[in-house]
């Protein structure tokens, strides 16, 4: 289901000191979706332990992120296509 979610974009490092390490993107929601998810993984563009661009310049602010909401029971998932600075 595509969709809009309205929250702080935070990152954080996965994989300290292996090969893998890289960034993990989070929205800590703030509309309708704050009653229900804590924080909804961000799924980036690129390799694992590769910053996404059109993600990395917005962490630690207000975003309006527009995407495929893949939401379950027990997990919530974003696949974004846009993302841009809340209004």
């Amino acid at each position: 289901m595509k969709g809009t979610i309205t929250g702080k974009l935070v990152i954080e490092i996965k994989g300290k000191g292996s090969r893998s390490e890289g960034p993990v993107y989070w929205i800590i929601p703030s509309d309708e979706y704050k009653d229900r998810w804590e924080q909804i993984i961000v799924r980036k563009e690129g390799l694992l332990w590769q910053e996404d661009p059109n993600l990395h310049g917005f962490v630690d602010q207000e975003v309006e992120i527009y995407g495929d909401i893949i939401e379950t029971r027990t997990s919530i998932t974003m696949d974004y296509i846009e993302v841009k600075e809340k209004n």
